[in-house]
């Protein structure tokens, strides 16, 4: 009996101790998106193949790292203020003069993104 407590304590004890160890020394996940994955979900929505998902959490979620980005994201959010659809599909879509600035968008972030030397 006193050998059975025994092991469950110790058990027990790995198992907090673990979980104790992971909190104190583990990272908080951070979302970093690049320009590149940015530059993808934009392409994917002018195609019309964003899901909502994907899109929604582009346009809620803060970007702190760049100031570039999070601007761009801001652009996004009120884009799809202005002229978001109705999903259809699990498909997240903007009218036509959104897809219009949308498109401008793209092309600005392509364009930032090349260096000539």
């Amino acid at each position: 009996m006193f050998a059975e407590f025994l092991v469950v304590f110790v058990v027990s004890l790995l198992v907090v101790g673990g979980v104790a160890l992971a909190m104190l020394f583990g990272k908080s996940p951070v979302y970093q998106p690049t320009e590149e994955s940015i530059e993808k979900l934009l392409t994917q929505m002018s195609e019309g193949e964003a899901s909502v998902q994907e899109w929604s959490f582009f346009l809620e979620m803060p970007i702190r790292h760049d100031e570039k980005l999070e601007a761009l994201r801001l652009k996004c959010a009120k884009l799809n203020e202005e002229c978001g659809l109705r999903a259809r599909h699990e498909k997240a879509r903007l009218n036509e003069a959104g897809h219009i600035r949308l498109r401008h968008l793209l092309a600005e972030l392509e364009n930032s993104g090349s260096r000539t030397f």
